[in-house]
């Protein structure tokens, strides 16, 4: 088995730390939503996105440089386009519903799918800027936790390192929410139960399944 091109390495850990960056996503692991093997389910997660992408990583010689290497149009068997934006949301949505019982009403998914798209185009000719700031603001937020809210509505916190996006350059600027408090749907928890009712009498009274 051939060691996987170097771009698709580079691809590999920006998506890691875009990953570690999703405040929904963190928070699923810190609370083992997922189970015991939650963190593992983080770097399965990753390896899933890199595994839709990594055919459309043209082979060439490896670099190092800042500079981009213009790279020949990709020839996957399928003659397929890579995937979109659009595509990458629904699985992220997907997986998180599937393997941490989470819903997400924020649009926090569609950030993160935009910034793995973008991280293909960057990666795919050797250029490792938007890597290297996805990596150091990963290195930032690591063993902090976000708080979520439940429902309907909006709502985003400080970025818990104390910054702010406005203080990115436009060309290193990510697609997040910041430390933005995620919007959370049916997650499941017990549900809140009915205080009994009583009668005159004192006794209580009993609503049957179904009945309204």
């Amino acid at each position: 088995m051939s060691n996987p091109h170097p771009n698709t390495i580079l691809f590999a850990r920006g998506t890691l730390a875009r990953l570690t960056l999703w405040p929904a996503l963190r928070l699923a692991v810190h609370a083992s939503w997922g189970g015991p093997e939650s963190a593992q389910k983080q770097r399965w997660l990753a390896g899933v996105l890199v595994d839709q992408f990594e055919s459309f990583i043209v082979d060439g010689s490896p670099t190092t440089s800042t500079t981009p290497v213009p790279t020949p149009a990709p020839t996957p068997a399928t003659n397929e386009p890579p995937p979109d934006d659009a595509y990458v949301e629904e699985l992220l949505l997907q997986i998180m519903a599937d393997e941490f019982e989470v819903g997400l009403e924020d649009e926090s998914a569609g950030a993160v799918a935009r910034d793995v798209v973008r991280l293909f185009e960057s990666t795919r000719t050797g250029d490792d800027r938007f890597v290297k700031t996805l990596e150091e603001q990963a290195e930032k937020v690591k063993g902090k936790v976000p708080t979520y809210e439940r429902g309907a509505g909006s709502g985003s916190d400080e970025d818990e390192s104390g910054s702010s996006e406005g203080e990115w350059e436009d060309e290193e600027q990510i697609e997040s929410d910041g430390e933005s408090v995620p919007q959370l749907l049916n997650r499941a928890e017990p549900q809140t139960r009915e205080e009994p009712q009583v009668d005159e009498d004192g006794f209580t009274m009993i609503k049957r399944k179904g009945c309204r």
